[in-house]
């Protein structure tokens, strides 16, 4: 007989994608009647949790999804990455500018003190 196409009761070989994140491909899971799930552990280490973590669900169009702090990290590092060029340091450029703001408000309040007759700040 043909083994049955579908969901398989067996484990999946989980793989890596594009992101360095691995997927498991499915699992047929059974809720029981406190409404749990068991996670298996392929799963659960393709989402990078251990018993005990904590994780955030919701419901999209239907879908239960789980996520994992880990990967939720990771999927906004991997999206900061396509968006900022390669040599950028958005460290630095917060930086400059926070200097340059600063300059500008010493030289308004230097302008308003000489207004009054006043000695510059420095």
């Amino acid at each position: 007989m043909a083994k049955a196409k579908g969901f398989s009761e067996e484990a999946q070989q989980p793989f890596e994608d594009s992101n360095g994140l691995q997927s498991v491909p499915h699992a047929r899971l059974k809720i029981d009647n406190a409404g749990r799930i068991v996670i298996p552990a392929e799963m659960r280490a393709a989402m990078l949790v251990k018993p005990g973590d904590m994780v955030t669900a919701r419901v999209e169009h239907g879908e239960f999804r789980i996520t994992s702090p880990d990967v939720a990290v990771r999927r906004a590092q991997n999206l900061a990455r396509k968006l900022i060029p390669d040599g950028v340091s958005l460290v630095d450029e917060l930086i400059a500018d926070r200097r340059e703001e600063a300059r500008r408000e010493a030289e308004e309040a230097d302008a308003r003190r000489k207004a009054h007759g006043l000695p510059p700040l420095e």
